[in-house]
């Protein structure tokens, strides 16, 4: 069948406009790795994917060696719809109060390149959300590792993130793109993203800077209004210098909003959110001890003590402050732990909706937050899963209407 009208034009356009892109951010950044595309752009248009997606495709159920490292593996697509077209392209988020951001985070975990996110973001589109953050993973080797790259495996191409981008823009969804670090081969069960020690830090944030620079001038080409520039970096993200060189380099090529996504139990320490636009923070918070009531009361008191503290924080800040996640798996305990990605457990459907419910009771009322968003869509779902989507749970009706009461 012969290509669309107009689809080499489009092709062209977008191919050089990735390029004109890792130009500006090479003259920003004055590096000359610019003479060569970043890694994952296409270098030709290619054919459509003529498979329905009605059946998951490989990397949407548990394939040998899946989870990839930081991830649960609750996988599953479903059938696409034609989507309308995009929506206006939106500029920085200006202080005072803005639309609340009406979130969902998706995470671009597949691994096979041809899987289409179309059918999950019709899905996120339908739940009343207003914004997407797709969840872009990098990696490094171990928490002293200093060269981070885009993994051939667990990591999409940055040319799958474009076309996600431009398909959540079809469904009237903003777009925030949301890097973040994992480790492919950790060298404790402790260390992560957030007890980064790197041989060599200068190595590290340029490293950092390339990959970061080539999602930025994605995101410029894609409409992309958010750029998330670290989430949960705790032991880097009080390094302001280096921060603000970064941050500086990164606005020559990025007109829209950035965000930093500190961790629950840091966010007051994490310099870089003095040089954002909105202060980001995952909301991880123990709901109750181990031990303690599970109830929806007991859960909605220990939200509003952390709605307190938090407003209060932010009333000495002049930048608005969301939640770039806010998840609970759907196993018991997951109110008291609500950070723990460790495999096993015990299915808790109700204990995933009771959570989820008593954030909207604790946020019912005015408020100065700017948004928030799910964790995370991507992910079979279904009463027989563990993991953090809601997808197919009791939990997806009080998602959605969380979603209506922001």
């Amino acid at each position: 069948m012969p290509p669309a009208a107009g689809k080499p034009v489009a092709w062209t356009r977008r191919i050089l406009g990735f390029g004109l892109a890792s130009a500006l951010w090479a003259m920003a950044s004055g590096a000359l790795w610019a003479s060569r595309p970043p890694q994952g752009l296409p270098s030709a248009p290619s054919a459509p994917d003529p498979r329905p997606l009605a059946a998951p495709l490989r990397g949407h159920g548990s394939p040998p060696g899946w989870p990839p490292p930081g991830t649960d593996a609750d996988t599953e697509a479903s059938p696409a719809r034609e989507p309308p077209e995009p929506p206006a392209r939106q500029g920085p988020a200006t202080w005072g109060p803005p639309r609340r951001q009406k979130g969902v985070a998706l995470g671009l975990f597949a691994e096979d390149v041809s899987f289409s996110y179309a059918p999950l973001l019709a899905e996120i589109a339908a739940l009343g959300a207003t914004h997407v953050a797709l969840i872009v993973p990098i990696y490094q080797e171990h928490g002293a590792s200093t060269s981070l790259y885009l993994h051939t495996r667990y990591s999409p191409s940055l040319e799958v993130v474009a076309d996600t981008a431009r398909l959540a823009r079809r469904e009237g969804l903003e777009v925030t793109l949301f890097p973040i670090v994992r480790l492919e081969r950790p060298r404790t069960p402790t260390e992560w993203r957030g007890t980064l020690a790197p041989a060599d830090e200068a190595a590290w944030f340029k490293s950092y800077e390339k990959l970061l620079g080539s999602l930025a001038a994605l995101g410029s080409f894609t409409g992309a209004s958010r750029l998330v520039v670290g989430s949960e970096l705790s032991t880097l993200d009080g390094h302001v210098d280096a921060w603000r060189a970064l941050i500086t380099r990164v606005r020559a090529v990025f007109s829209g909003t950035l965000v930093y996504s500190a961790n629950w139990d840091h966010y007051r320490d994490a310099g870089v959110l003095d040089l954002v636009d909105e202060a980001g923070i995952t909301g991880y918070f123990d709901l109750r001890k181990p031990d303690g009531p599970a109830d929806v009361a007991s859960l909605a008191a220990r939200w509003r003590l952390v709605r307190g503290t938090l407003e209060a924080w932010a009333a000495t800040r002049k930048q608005p402050w969301l939640l770039t996640e806010l998840g609970y798996r759907s196993r018991a305990g997951a109110s008291a732990t609500p950070w723990d990605e460790t495999a096993g457990g015990t299915p808790d459907l109700d204990e995933q909706r009771r959570a989820f419910l008593a954030f909207r009771l604790a946020f019912s009322e005015g408020g100065t937050l700017a948004g928030l968003y799910v964790w995370n869509w991507y992910g079979y779902g279904g009463p027989g899963t563990l993991g953090y989507t809601p997808r197919g749970k009791p939990a997806e009706a009080e998602v959605k209407q969380l979603l209506e009461a922001l």
